[in-house]
């Protein structure tokens, strides 16, 4: 446990820090919010800032409990719940209790009437319009509930606007085709006229393009954030015998995207069922990835009455007052439960899992979703188990190794992981000496993902000085941050990039796994100019050589040349722990280096992640996370020779790594020296978003998780305007940068070499 951090804060150094950062951020707010390492949000339209919840477990149940008569039963406790997942018990990560009187849903449950043309003769459809207009029309019109209407026909896919609580309208709307829009690719011409193909055909037809338009209504309602009960007026599609299609792929989708949509499916009508081979009791039980199953199964395990029944929904026995079907649905919404729990890791694809949901109070009916295909993707997967290894040890490796090819040096490579840092000096030189591009990538990422960590043992002197001298050295950042950075003049800066990524994974199905070649390759080379004006760096022109990024591929780290520090500094002053950590022996002397830690609520760093996959899928994620990481200081003239920022994240976040370091330099513009940043890295690690397409449509769904890397360097310094200010007393980097003509020395407070 770490005892309480240094205080060295000042009332009269608080309110320099914040002018500081008032000065650098360009706002009136006095807060500087530098965007780390984050995903460029060009390109996606209206977006939003979405939230995302880590205290939420990755899958979602909402249950509904009712007694013997159908009532629901509200009040009960989480105690009162066991899920078993397989048999086995899991424990809850999160429970909430709605009676829908002192504990409602928001945003509320909303109901889906789905009016089925292509299934039911005429009469029989405008029994359902008049039956839907009656309950539409009760309470004078004034629904407890936001009411979408979908109608499905030979010819399209409509929908009402939008949901609403004016019954009178919607049933107005209900009637007039012009008043209603198109849902996705379900037009005109994409079906045919039913009546005109032969019986065979036509049953063919009826149910591929009703299992379709359910696929397309389910993905339309994926987008809204809330629990749904769809209800599907008539008695299903024809279930066809004999078919050799294969139709596992839609299993599993149905099962996930109902699940994702937080639809309950239920199936009311006035006429009876049409005759099956089998009940549709027998297919309820889900069909597991290693069960081989004959294709008849499959197709009767898409009938409507199976899939609503494992969606949670019910089978409502054909009744003439469909009205009053409805409207006692809708009154079983008021009371539920929602419950999360995190599924169990496993390295198989559509592992099929069995749901139930018991209460410890007898005579009680629970539904909810009776199952759900477990991917791999749900969490990391480590590509391959990895030895560690010094900087010496590795030397000596890579000394020792004979010529091998460029795949099977980097496949070396790819196995090592340092358990210290590997200077920049030395990443230089090991570079030069190696050959092959994909050696060069596997050895960037080797020491790149190590320059977080301490390094070498020798490197280290781990007395501490006086706590006054540590005071002093502090003392004189604050000054270099509050009064030199500030007096910066304006100048710009050639950035040059190089961006490491893993292989693109091509086949849309892959989302469920992580496939192939999971090492970093040397995916692209971008040359920008880089402005710093009045505080803010902005880059103005780009450059690439290689592939051309991707935005769900892609890093924008700001911030490197001043806001970055400010914030730091800001909130350690804030409510940080900032403590003494050691001396560290570089090729230009002896630093000092502290270490900091930032809580959340203290936080004002900030991450932006593109993209959510949640409703539309271009949701930006917005968080300011806790952080921590090191500072060394130049203890002559206080100047941060390097800052490392790594963010403290929850595994189940979307991104599981950010982490930024930046190395600073004396750097000659304008015949004076000023310190600026001379390198940095950038390492990212996060789930993928993927594109996939189905029924029609397009959506996007969290992939395996990948790591990006962006290896940056600064130079080509020059003024454009502005006065120069000399920073004295500097000596040389931590990593062997050329020392400026002024005074030189260390630290008056480092012990001597």
């Amino acid at each position: 446990m770490r005892q309480p951090g240094l205080r060295i804060f000042s009332p009269v150094l608080m309110i320099c820090i914040a002018a500081l950062a008032c000065a650098e951020s360009g706002t009136s707010k006095g807060q500087a919010t530098p965007t780390g390492e984050s995903l460029k949000e060009s390109g996606l339209g209206q977006q939003q800032t979405g939230t995302f919840d880590a205290t939420e477990g990755m899958l979602k149940l909402d249950v509904v409990v009712s007694d013997s008569s159908g009532k629901p039963v509200a009040g009960l406790r989480p105690q009162d719940f066991t899920v078993l997942d397989n048999g086995l018990p899991q424990m809850m990560v999160t429970f909430h209790a709605f009676d829908g009187v002192t504990a409602k849903p928001e945003p509320p449950v909303e109901l889906i009437l789905v009016i089925d043309e292509l299934n039911l003769p005429g009469q029989q459809v405008s029994q359902v319009e008049e039956e839907v207009g009656r309950f539409l029309r009760l309470n004078g019109g004034h629904l407890s509930l936001p009411v979408s209407i979908y109608r499905l026909s030979a010819g399209k896919l409509l929908v009402t606007r939008e949901p609403s609580t004016d019954g009178n309208a919607l049933a107005e709307e209900m009637v007039h085709e012009n008043k209603l829009h198109e849902v996705g690719a379900h037009t005109a011409d994409h079906y045919v006229d039913a009546t005109q193909l032969s019986r065979a055909v036509s049953s063919f037809y009826r149910n591929q393009t009703s299992l379709q338009a359910l696929g397309a209504i389910t993905l339309e309602e994926r987008r809204r954030p809330r629990r749904k009960l769809m209800v599907w007026l008539g008695g299903g599609w024809p279930v066809l015998q004999g078919s050799d299609i294969d139709s596992f792929d839609w299993v599993t989708e149905f099962s996930t995207r109902l699940r994702e949509a937080r639809i309950a499916l239920s199936s009311v009508t006035g006429w009876p069922y049409p005759v099956r081979k089998s009940p549709y009791q027998f297919f309820l039980p889900g069909i597991r990835v290693a069960q081989r199953v004959p294709p008849d199964y499959l197709i009767q395990s898409m009938a409507l009455e199976v899939i609503a029944t494992q969606s949670g929904g019910r089978v409502v026995e054909p009744e003439a007052d469909m009205a009053a079907e409805i409207k006692g649905l809708v009154e079983q919404t008021n009371a539920f439960y929602t419950i999360s729990f995190d599924p169990p890791r496993t390295d198989q694809v559509d592992e099929y899992h069995v749901l139930k949901v018991q209460v410890s109070k007898p005579g009680l009916e629970v539904r909810t979703s009776s199952g759900y295909y477990d991917q791999p993707s749900y969490y990391d997967q480590p590509s391959r188990s990895t030895e560690r290894v010094t900087v010496d040890q590795l030397e000596q490796r890579l000394a020792a190794m004979p010529e091998p090819s460029d795949s099977a040096m980097a496949e070396e490579l790819a196995g090592l992981e340092l358990s210290e840092r590997m200077s920049s000096a030395k990443l230089t030189e090991w570079k030069a000496r190696l050959r092959g591009t994909k050696t060069s990538a596997a050895l960037v990422a080797l020491a790149d993902a190590s320059t977080f960590l301490n390094p070498p043992e020798a490197k280290v002197i781990a007395t501490a000085p006086p706590l006054a001298a540590q005071r002093e050295m502090l003392a004189k950042t604050i000054d270099y941050l509050s009064e030199t950075i500030p007096r910066l003049p304006n100048f710009f800066a050639t950035r040059s990039t190089v961006r490491y990524r893993e292989t693109s994974q091509k086949d849309s199905q892959v989302w469920k796994t992580a496939t192939g070649d999971q090492m970093v390759h040397d995916e692209a080379i971008s040359t920008a100019t880089v402005v710093y004006r009045n505080g803010l760096d902005v880059v103005e022109a780009e450059t690439v050589k290689g592939k051309k990024a991707k935005k769900e591929r892609s890093m924008d780290t700001k911030g490197t040349f001043g806001p970055i520090l400010s914030t730091v500094i800001l909130d350690v002053a804030n409510g940080g722990d900032l403590r003494w950590s050691r001396w560290e022996q570089g090729a230009g002397g002896v630093r000092a280096v502290f270490r900091y830690w930032i809580p959340r609520e203290k936080s004002h760093y900030e991450l932006t992640y593109c993209c959510l996959t949640d409703g539309d899928g271009t949701t930006i994620f917005k968080l300011k996370p806790g952080y921590h990481g090191e500072l060394m200081i130049d203890t002559d003239s206080g100047a941060i020779l390097r800052l490392t920022v790594e963010a403290d994240l929850e595994p189940k976040m979307p991104l599981t790594l950010s982490n930024i370091m930046v190395q600073y330099g004396p750097e000659m513009i304008a015949g004076n020296t000023y310190i600026c940043p001379i390198r940095s890295v950038s390492l990212w690690r996060g789930r993928r978003g993927v594109q996939i397409n189905e029924w029609g449509e397009s959506f996007r769904v969290y992939g395996p998780f990948e790591t990006m890397l962006d290896d940056v360097s600064f130079g080509d310094y020059h003024m454009f305007r502005g006065e120069a200010r000399v920073l004295t007393g500097f000596d040389e980097g931590t990593d062997g940068k050329p020392a400026d003509s002024g005074k030189g020395g260390g630290a008056a407070a480092a012990p001597k070499n």
